[in-house]
């Protein structure tokens, strides 16, 4: 099952009943305990500096500072202004009755291998100011690891933006309570969070309409195959596309289409004399004639299509068939463009997926693409019921949304995927697990994640070229988990 993603008003709330239920402070001893417990594991050295703020993140900040000097660190507690919170001040009483210090100026505070960051968490919606600057500059100024308690401050938890456009803190790992924050996983929040952890509390967190992707979430995908099947059993893809001078895109997503496990994969190129045979995939076979689509299981229909009067045909009688459909790029262009083609999309029965980036979600909105990226959660949502289709929002921090407005995001935002048809190939693997007859859902979740993690940390070198076999590769290893 996803793991929960909670908005700023569901955590409050639930945080509100969990205190009322075990107790005001026990919730923010746990978080200082889980945090100490996770910043001892992994400190380079002993020698550590946190940042503790006038709420309760700077409560957790303390907390968190008294248990490190039980287990024997050097720790210097820097507080820019007195704690606010009554929980707060009692942590700092604590830290204070157990030998601490606590200093103004965090340019006063011995070199440390270790920092943390619990200035503000998820309450801040303004820019930073003194005399909490200082402290922001001066840890990001700093060569050790950064450690941030529940989101870097400065960040909005559920966009995954700078407060007024103000960079904040920056950290190595992001130490996570209660649930997961959207704003982690999107924008610039991919880079500020770094690795994030997580801990409940011990608290039981409830079901919500946005989870994190998880493998549980498409677990029939990665059960091994049966052996008593044929090429049949695993679906027919048609992938239709590859205008003159574009024929690339197509090729990619039926490569992907094959690489991912569609049994048959035949390409219809829009390109005239286009190609007949693929000399890097000779298994794919090309249509001469338009491909009647009812004779597919499954249909990827955009990459590399134009805009033609040709390409508008092709896509209406995607539309038109009863076959589950991948509409991705030029398709999508022409459906913004055209709301008779909207008409037709809103209108079909069969398994629908819309691949579109922050510029295409925003010509089917009709809003500028900084829109799109000022809330990805409302915006695939708001594309979602406006198409009726199963949307996936790509870009960093990939969010999936169903018509019903169920969303799920993944947490693999690889810069190495910004390269020309990484999409393209993303609509193929999401063709090719329709055409295996998969759940919709599933599919789509499964593609995305496999896509998502296909670069593996890899910091150069990237070519869409490389990702479909890298995926296929990662789909290897849980299927031999599974068996």
């Amino acid at each position: 099952m996803s793991q929960t993603i909670l908005n700023l008003e569901e955590a409050q709330d639930l945080e509100a009943r969990a205190s009322h239920r075990i107790g005001e402070d026990a919730l923010m001893r746990r978080a200082g305990a889980f945090a100490a417990e996770e910043i001892a594991r992994r400190a380079p050295g002993r020698a550590i500096t946190v940042l503790a703020g006038p709420g309760n993140n700077g409560g957790d900040a303390l907390c968190c500072a008294r248990l490190l000097k039980e287990k024997g660190f050097a720790v210097t507690v820097v507080s820019p202004a007195p704690q606010t919170s009554e929980l707060a001040r009692t942590m700092r009483d604590e830290w204070l009755a157990a030998g601490g210090e606590v200093i103004e100026d965090p340019y006063q505070s011995p070199k440390a291998d270790l920092v943390v960051d619990g200035l503000f968490g998820t309450g801040l919606d303004r820019p930073i100011k003194d005399p909490f600057l200082d402290a922001v500059l001066w840890f990001s100024e700093r060569q050790a690891y950064k450690v941030a308690l529940d989101i870097p401050t400065g960040l909005n938890a559920e966009t995954g933006h700078w407060a007024g456009n103000m960079p904040g803190c920056r950290a190595d790992l992001t130490i996570t309570f209660l649930s997961h924050k959207a704003g982690l996983y999107m924008n610039e929040g991919v880079e500020a969070a770094g690795e994030v952890v997580l801990s409940e509390l011990d608290i039981s967190v409830p079901l919500t309409r946005l989870g994190l992707i998880d493998e549980s979430d498409y677990e029939h995908v990665l059960k091994p195959r049966t052996k008593y099947s044929h090429k049949g059993t695993f679906g027919h893809l048609a992938v239709v596309g590859g205008d003159a001078g574009r024929i690339g895109a197509a090729l990619l997503a039926a490569r992907a289409g094959l690489r991912i496990g569609a049994g048959t994969v035949t390409v219809e190129l829009l390109a005239e004399n286009a190609l007949s045979v693929d000399p890097l995939q000779p298994e794919l076979m090309f249509a001469q004639t338009p491909l009647d689509f009812e004779q597919f299981t499954a249909v990827v229909i955009g990459p590399g299509l134009g805009t033609s009067e040709k390409a508008k045909a092709r896509l209406e009688a995607a539309l038109a068939s009863t076959k589950s459909l991948v509409i991705d790029a030029d398709a999508l262009n022409i459906i913004a463009a055209d709301k008779r083609f909207l008409e037709l999309l809103l209108h079909r029965t069969a398994a629908t997926v819309i691949t579109p980036h922050e510029v295409e979600g925003a010509r089917l909105l009709r809003v500028e693409p900084a829109t799109i990226n000022a809330n990805r959660v409302d915006a695939v949502r708001d594309i979602a019921l406006q198409t009726g289709a199963t949307t996936v929002l790509k870009g960093p921090g990939t969010l999936v949304a169903m018509r019903s407005s169920r969303t799920w995001l993944s947490p693999a935002a690889d810069a190495s995927l910004a390269t020309a048809g990484s999409g393209d190939v993303l609509a193929g693997m999401i063709g090719a697990l329709l055409a295996q007859r998969y759940d919709t859902i599933e599919a789509v979740l499964a593609a995305v994640s496999l896509h998502g993690a296909a670069p593996q940390g890899r910091l150069a070198g990237v070519v869409a070229s490389d990702i479909a076999a890298a995926a296929a590769a990662l789909l290897d290893e849980a299927r031999r988990k599974a068996s």
